[in-house]
């Protein structure tokens, strides 16, 4: 039951309830309006299902997170890391002694602004928004806080496509690329250019993955550096999964790394016989490779990343004439639509070349209309019924 009474020894006017919990609660007013309207709304909420225990709303931020955190059993390590990297680095110094009540949506609004501007980009802010977001949500399916004050917050936006940067190489460009990679470069060079493969499912290429009589890869796990160790866990996606064909003149290139391997070495490793770390690649290999070949600009604008050999391979389907469709599940996207949105900027003549087919086949139809004399006659217009034309 609810009740207000003036309390003697201040004057003010104490409101009670009992929550949905049977516990009561009071709070103290100077007004009897304010404590009528405070009543009011404690059985809204418990009406409308929204009422928490405001003692629950005091744990801070900083101490939910790391709850929210170690609930999360099914992250990769990766992907833990770098949770864990955006609420230490973004969140935390902002948010961890707040407690989850004292959370307000234009503070966090504030908070999406300050980092953008300072310099973090688009990206890494609405990273950090997210995991900041998704504590807030486990907060309210706790009922610590009635609703969530990060939705509806306004993020940066991200760079369309054609304004993030995005190289691909030519066919000459590859070959001159692994030319210059030196011989423990030359290989995962072409396997990255033409296969389209990540980094990190390079990496992980194991012997048993290679299939030389059926002329395959088969994609099933990635490597990937966190905080100085080797992860091996499953690639990106579920669709990153997959065998990928390879041409017989790359399988010729890839078998004698076989010799002397059992099925869990890995196919293509460092200099040392080590497993392939994206850094030292890049820096003793790929880097080196690229000044070699010609392919780095003086002023060092259009620079070359290895996962622009990625793109590289999806810019020769593109010119190749492959299906989009082929193109995305070699690729490993999770959607057609991905594959479409991310290259096809690399399929310029595409509608062309239909249109041109079907103007190949609409002249071959009219060369047989005129060759068997079907032009001479007159060629009676169907009439519904009713004497009206179709």
């Amino acid at each position: 039951m609810a009740s207000i009474k003036k309390r003697a020894d201040t004057g003010r006017w104490r409101a009670r309830h009992r929550g949905p919990d049977k516990r009561e609660r009071a709070r103290d007013f100077d007004r009897k309006v304010d404590a009528e309207r405070w009543l009011r709304e404690q059985a809204a909420k418990v009406d409308r299902g929204e009422w928490t225990d405001p003692l629950r709303g005091r744990v801070t931020v900083g101490e939910y997170a790391q709850e929210w955190l170690r609930g999360k059993v099914k992250l990769k390590e990766s992907t833990r890391s770098t949770y864990d990297q955006l609420l230490r680095t973004h969140v935390a110094p902002t948010w961890a002694a707040v407690p989850l009540a004292g959370v307000r949506h234009e503070d966090v609004s504030a908070w999406v602004q300050r980092l953008h501007a300072g310099g973090l980009s688009a990206s890494r802010t609405r990273q950090a928004f997210i995991v900041f977001a998704q504590v807030l949500d486990l907060a309210v399916k706790a009922r610590r806080i009635p609703a969530n004050p990060a939705r509806g917050v306004e993020l940066p936006s991200l760079p369309g496509m054609a304004d993030r940067p995005m190289r691909a190489l030519d066919a000459r460009e590859v070959w001159a690329l692994a030319g210059a990679a030196g011989d423990h470069g030359r290989l995962s060079v072409l396997v990255l250019a033409w296969c389209g493969l990540r980094f990190g499912e390079l990496a992980g290429l194991r012997v048993r993955h290679f299939d030389v009589l059926g002329r395959e890869l088969r994609v099933e796990t990635a490597l990937s550096e966190v905080g100085g160790r080797l992860i091996e866990a499953s690639p990106k996606t579920k669709t990153s999964v997959r065998t990928m064909p390879v041409m017989s003149w790359l399988v010729d290139e890839l078998a004698p790394l076989l010799e002397g391997k059992g099925p869990d070495d890995f196919l293509l490793t460092s200099p040392e016989g080590g497993p392939l770390r994206i850094g030292n690649w890049r820096r003793r290999v790929f880097d080196p490779a690229l000044k070699a070949a010609g392919l780095v600009r003086a002023d060092g604008r259009d620079v070359v990343r290895p996962h622009d050999l990625r793109h590289t391979c999806a810019s020769i389907h593109g010119h190749i004439g492959t299906p989009i469709k082929a193109l995305s599940v070699m690729l490993g996207h999770a959607s057609v639509a991905i594959t479409v949105d991310r290259y096809q900027h690399f399929y310029p003549g595409d509608v062309r070349q239909h249109i041109d087919r079907l103007e190949e086949y609409a002249l071959a139809a009219h060369a047989d209309w005129v060759r068997t004399g079907a032009s001479d006659r007159l060629v009676e217009v169907p009439r519904a019924v009713g004497g009206k034309g179709l």
